[in-house]
C-alpha cells in the first residue's frame, strides 16, 4: 500500500491533480511547462491506490480545498481523461507530443479507382488492340468523364462496336471482371501504382518524415529515389506536410486551418518564423486575433522544442483536415 511520504514530488503533484477532478484540474494544466507535464504524466502511471487519510494530508500540503470522500484509483486513466477534456488536440500535442487522434489505415485502391489516373493516350493505345467486348466491360465501370475521353479517341470502327456493346450489355459475371482486372493490372502496373501513392508503408514513412527536420527528410528521400523509384518517392511526398508548407495552400484553406487552432498554439508556432510565412498566416485570421498574437510575439520568447512541437501539431491538423476533405493541400515546392 502506497504511503504519502514515499511518493516523489511528481507523483504527489499528479495525485493532487487527479483528486481535484477533471474540471478544476484542467484549468491548471495550461500553467505547466511541457517538460513538467510529461514528468507528471509518467508519474501518474506509477501510482497505485492511495488511502484516503494519506490523500487528505497530501491535499493539505498543497493548501488546496478538495471534496470530502475523494479517493484515487486508476491514476493514469484519470490523468488521460483530464488531458483529453482540459486541452484541445493541438494544445495536447504541443505540450506532450501525444495525439488523441487514431490513425485509420488507408484502404487499398482498386483497379477501377486507379485506372482513371493512367494517361489517356496510354489507355487509348491499350484499347486499340482489344476487343469491343473488353472495351465495353472496362468503360461500363469507369466514370462518365473518363469513358467519354476514351471513346472520343477510339478508332471509328472500334468506337461503334464498343458503344453497341455498351447499349446491349448484360450483367458481367464476377469471374470475367476478375480476368479483366488482371489484364488491366498487367498492362498498366496498377499494383505498383497503388503502392507508390498509398499503402501502409508509404503512410508510415510519411508520418516519420513529418516528425523530422525538413533538410534531413528531403535528403533521405533523395537517397531513396534510386532504390525505390521516383514514383514511390512522389507517393510518400504527397503525404508529407509541414508548418512551412502552409504558404502553399489557398487562403481559404489557411483560414479554415487557423480557425481550428487555439491562439496560444498559433502564437507559439509563429515565434521565430520567417517574415513572409508569418505574414501569410496572420493575413488569414481576424484583425483582432492578429493584434493579440502580434502583441504576444513582441514580448517574451519560447523554447525551440516547444515551438517545433506546436508547428508539428498544426501540420498534423492540416493533414487530418485534408484527409476529411475539409481542405486541399498542395505539395510545397
Amino acid at each position: 500500500m502506497a504511503k504519502r511520504y514515499t511518493l516523489t514530488k511528481p507523483q504527489r503533484a499528479a495525485a493532487v491533480l487527479v483528486a481535484m477532478g477533471k474540471t478544476r484540474a484542467s484549468q491548471l494544466l495550461k500553467f505547466f511547462k511541457s517538460e513538467e507535464l510529461r514528468v507528471m504524466i509518467d508519474a501518474a502511471h506509477t501510482l497505485k491506490n492511495i488511502p484516503q487519510p494519506d490523500l487528505e494530508e497530501l491535499v493539505k500540503e498543497f493548501e488546496t480545498e478538495f471534496t470530502v470522500g475523494v479517493g484515487l484509483m486508476d491514476s493514469a486513466e484519470s490523468m488521460e481523461m483530464i488531458l483529453n477534456e482540459g486541452l484541445s488536440d493541438e494544445e495536447r500535442y504541443a505540450l506532450t507530443g501525444m495525439s488523441t487522434e487514431t490513425v485509420d489505415q488507408e484502404p487499398e485502391q482498386t483497379v477501377w479507382e486507379l485506372l482513371p489516373k493512367v494517361d489517356i493516350d496510354e489507355l487509348n493505345a491499350f484499347f486499340a488492340g482489344e476487343s469491343p467486348q473488353l472495351c465495353a466491360v472496362v468503360l461500363s465501370r469507369l466514370n462518365s468523364r473518363t469513358s467519354a475521353s476514351i471513346i472520343e479517341k477510339l478508332d471509328p470502327e472500334l468506337r461503334k462496336a464498343t458503344v453497341a456493346r455498351l447499349l446491349s450489355s448484360k450483367p458481367v459475371p464476377q469471374s470475367v471482371i476478375e480476368v479483366v482486372e488482371k489484364r488491366l493490372d498487367e498492362a498498366f502496373n496498377l499494383s505498383d501504382q497503388s503502392a507508390s501513392s498509398g499503402g501502409e508503408g508509404a503512410s508510415r514513412l510519411a508520418d516519420i518524415l513529418n516528425e523530422m527536420k525538413k533538410d534531413v527528410s528531403d535528403d533521405l528521400l533523395a537517397q531513396l529515389a534510386p532504390v525505390i523509384g521516383d514514383r514511390k518517392v512522389e507517393g510518400v511526398k504527397s503525404k508529407i506536410f509541414r508548418f512551412e508548407d502552409i504558404s502553399s495552400i489557398s487562403k481559404e484553406a489557411r483560414t479554415l486551418l487557423c480557425d481550428g487552432l487555439s491562439t496560444d498554439v498559433l502564437t507559439l508556432a509563429l515565434r521565430e518564423a520567417d517574415g513572409d510565412l508569418k505574414e501569410v498566416i496572420l493575413s488569414s485570421i481576424s484583425q483582432r486575433t492578429r493584434r493579440m498574437i502580434e502583441s504576444e510575439l513582441s514580448a517574451g520568447k519560447a523554447k525551440v522544442s516547444d515551438i517545433e512541437q506546436a508547428r508539428k501539431s498544426i501540420a498534423a491538423l492540416a493533414l487530418r483536415m485534408a484527409a476529411e476533405g475539409r481542405i486541399e493541400l498542395q505539395a510545397a515546392a
